[in-house]
């Protein structure tokens, strides 16, 4: 996920996010009569000036109000926290802090991770450990790794406390700032599983369809796309015969459920966990709720599953499944398949595959595609997906990409698209190119190029919508290639 702010660098003057000196404002300094303002705007910065701070939830919804309010400024917060909190005051929306804390400890108060403690020579120590947090912010934003040091530098209640208020309360303010550029995601503790992107990738998964007539549920990988790990190929190697007939659904945490079809897509290969065979219980309760939406209107005439114990408790909501508690190897696959040859699988291939791309189109674009309408055809390494016999998508070993037939149904409903001045040289289309984007589109995210009212190509967005209304340089659409030449 970006960066709340939507910005870090250089902005307005100012290197952000930043700690600044208490008496060396580099703006305004403000006075008695607006003191008593709830908010302080000059130029480029909004000050807070009354907040609760000792109220995480209402912090966090001041903040957001602010962030609504004043989108194209600054978030100055004085007078409040002390390193142990940057990171989840930075996260939260505040761009700006100072000093001030770190001043009043003296030099008989040391700050670290976990609190302050009595000491000497605390001054140094702390401009030090001030400098150290800093560090660690600006180097894993420029890493993608924001994310990962906020929930592990979360030590204070009042910082889990706003992480969590903010994951489980403020997710709809969260969603104009998504980000769906791939990028590792290290989920190593529970607040992973309310991370922003892996919240809309469960809410995604929810609307996909029912592929094939039986389901399958196995076990996760360390190695992504699961297809390729040792263990889902050994599976594969015993129940290849049955694959056409079988919907196959990986079990896996903080993800919860990852049908088949979009396992080569953000987040599902993206992910790590720790690998332990043990699930906290708030990961199974996720895992249970999420189950029991995505199959509740599905109807499956057969059930099978190689398991672990823990991950095994979401047989509950289904009758008469049949499968192996344990792990995938060569045993437990045999094992399964002779269970599925008594049940004689069988299934259709092209209608299955057609109800996989179906899926695809919906995790992927939002569109809603009845698999009947849907076709192949394959030359060489490349598979064309057909709609109505016209090639709408191309898949390599590279992936995935669009072609016109897609363009033009995206256009038709006004989604994923790029409004460009022109058809450029490049691979990259920037920002003053652009005339506007729909507001759909996230970063990362494949879009239609579209002039005078024709999508002329495609590419890969680098911005929102939101960020159109205050960016003006940059790269806007990356991996440009046009149709005329293309398709």
């Amino acid at each position: 996920m970006r960066y709340l702010a939507r910005r870090y660098g250089e902005f307005f003057g100012f290197k952000i996010p930043d700690v600044l000196s208490a008496d060396k404002l580099p703006f305004k300094r403000q006075d008695l009569v607006t003191r008593k303002d709830r908010v302080y705007v000059s130029g480029n910065v909004v000050t807070i000036n009354r907040i609760n701070r000792l109220n995480a939830r209402e912090l966090v919804k001041t903040v957001t109000e602010i962030k609504a309010s004043f989108p194209d400024k600054l978030v100055y917060l004085p007078g409040f926290g002390l390193p142990n909190d940057y990171p989840v005051l930075f996260y939260a929306g505040i761009d700006l802090l100072d000093d001030s804390p770190i001043r009043l400890l003296g030099d008989g108060k040391c700050v670290s991770e976990f609190g302050t403690y009595e000491g000497e020579g605390c001054n140094d120590k702390n401009n030090a450990e001030r400098t150290r947090v800093l560090d660690l912010i600006h180097l894993s934003l420029e890493n993608g790794k924001f994310r990962e040091l906020v929930e592990n530098h979360s030590f204070s209640n009042f910082s889990k406390e706003v992480l969590r208020i903010f994951d489980m309360e403020f997710y709809g303010f969260m969603d104009r700032y998504m980000d769906y550029r791939p990028k590792k995601i290290m989920a190593t503790s529970v607040e992973g599983i309310y991370r922003p992107e892996i919240v809309d990738y469960r809410t995604r998964v929810q609307a996909l369809r029912q592929t094939a007539d039986k389901l399958l549920l196995i076990p996760c990988s360390a190695i992504k796309p699961y297809s390729r790990s040792k263990t889902h190929r050994i599976l594969h190697s015993f129940i290849g015969p049955y694959i056409s007939g079988i919907q196959e659904v990986i079990v896996t945490s903080p993800l919860g459920l990852v049908p088949r079809e979009i396992e080569s897509f953000f987040p599902a290969m993206y992910y790590d966990i720790p690998v332990t065979g043990h699930w906290f219980e708030e990961e199974k309760r996720v895992l249970y709720n999420l189950s029991n939406d995505y199959f509740r209107d599905k109807k499956y005439s057969s059930i099978f599953y190689i398991l672990p114990k823990e991950e095994g408790e979401i047989l509950e909501l289904f009758e008469g499944a049949e499968g192996i508690t344990g792990s995938i190897n060569f045993e437990n696959s045999e094992k399964l398949s002779k269970i599925m040859l008594s049940h004689r699988v069988s299934g259709n291939r092209k209608r299955k595959e057609a109800a996989e791309y179906s899926n695809v189109l919906k995790f992927l674009y939002g569109l809603d595609i009845e698999p009947e309408s849907l076709g192949q055809r394959k030359e060489g390494n490349r598979r064309f997906v057909l709609m109505n016999d016209s090639p709408i998508l191309i898949r390599t070993v590279s992936g995935i990409r669009m072609m016109r037939g897609l363009a033009e149904i995206l256009l038709k409903e006004g989604k994923r698209m790029v409004e460009t001045e022109g058809i450029f040289k490049g691979d990259n289309l920037f920002i003053p190119g652009i005339k506007g984007v729909s507001d759909d589109v996230k970063p990362g995210m494949e879009v239609v190029l579209v002039k005078d009212g024709s999508p002329v190509g495609r590419g890969v967005s680098q911005i929102s919508g939101f960020d159109l209304a205050f960016e003006s340089k940059g790269i806007g659409v990356s991996d440009v290639s046009y149709f005329d030449t293309d398709d």
